[in-house]
């Protein structure tokens, strides 16, 4: 069996260790021994926990390849896994009037979680969460969290449960407007121009991957629907990244005050932010439905209205 860290092949001989479990344990002391952090580990292209490592024999595998990073390539990762928490417990509780004790005690130990990660993301980015404010509703995005865990023993009432998804709903906003920063923190110069410039020439192309979402659903292909649906957002995600890079490289250039028949950048970008927090809404909700018609109608409507700023954006950049 080979190994590989970062797509490198590693010159190492395994003596001691029997089973995958044993080789994982090894491997990770030395990368934390180097200063860095494990951000994922796959067997033959598969990924497995780790108590699944350790019941595969060492001669059972060809190939196990170690990615690692620096402290922002961990925390980018672990939002994204905390995005896809958030989305589990919202589909969940969702319509419950009540939690079992194994869940209420699984919902504590989560949110002990997600507070630890944003407050090494406060220290990492250097944000301060209390002045951080997710959407119009006035909360913070520290007290959202501490909203979210003062409720999570009193979780008895569709009233209570309601409250608590609609906090969740407003730390997903927040979780996802992190995990673009962070995207944006590796865009050079280079990278952005092309990010903006393929955008613009290719909107219809992304206009059509969500109308296919919503067919997909129509035809009870729910597994591909949601497939394409995630790779659609997350095209998304990468240019919206671009927008907040280029902010970031030139804040002179006031590319949010940009004015195109009436209609500023920024509002077009917060509706757009706003109808992709909807469609996360709905499918919370499972109201397929819903989803749909904000993939098919709304979504490609604020995409189109975004093309001429992207263009203006791209001739501004040269």
């Amino acid at each position: 069996m080979k190994i590989y860290i970062n797509e490198q092949v590693v010159e190492s001989v395994l003596e001691k260790e029997k089973n995958l479990g044993e080789v994982f344990d090894g491997i990770s002391q030395w990368i934390e021994s180097q200063g860095k952090y494990l951000v994922n580990c796959l067997v033959d292209g598969r990924e497995f926990s780790k108590s699944e490592l350790k019941n595969i024999e060492v001669e059972k595998a060809n190939r196990i390849d170690f990615y690692i990073g620096e402290e922002i390539d961990l925390l980018k990762s672990t939002l994204q896994e905390m995005d896809k928490y958030v989305d589990t417990v919202g589909n969940t509780i969702i319509g419950r009037d009540s939690l079992t004790d194994k869940e209420a005690n699984d919902l504590k130990d989560g949110m002990n979680w997600i507070q630890s990660v944003l407050h090494s993301a406060e220290t990492i980015l250097k944000l301060e969460l209390k002045k951080v404010v997710p959407t119009g509703n006035g909360k913070d995005v520290q007290e959202i969290i501490e909203g979210l865990s003062d409720r999570v023993g009193s979780l008895d009432t569709i009233t209570s449960i309601e409250e608590f998804l609609n906090d969740l709903r407003e730390l997903k906003i927040f979780i996802m407007d992190l995990i673009n920063k962070i995207t944006a923190l590796d865009m050079d110069m280079d990278t952005i121009k092309n990010v903006i410039s393929t955008y613009g020439k290719n909107m219809e192309t992304l206009k059509q991957e969500f109308i296919r979402v919503n067919e997909s659903y129509q035809s009870g292909k729910d597994l591909k629907a949601n497939e394409l649906l995630n790779y659609s957002i997350g095209r998304l995600h990468v240019l919206l990244g671009a927008f907040i890079a280029l902010q970031n490289k030139h804040p002179n250039m006031g590319i949010d005050k940009i004015t195109i028949e009436g209609v500023a950048f920024k509002e077009v970008t917060t509706s757009l932010n706003e109808s992709l927090s909807q469609v996360a809404q709905a499918m919370e909700s499972n109201d397929i439905v819903q989803a749909g018609d904000i993939l098919e109608y709304e979504l490609p409507e604020i995409l189109d209205s975004l093309v001429p700023f992207i263009l203006q954006i791209s001739k501004n950049i040269g």
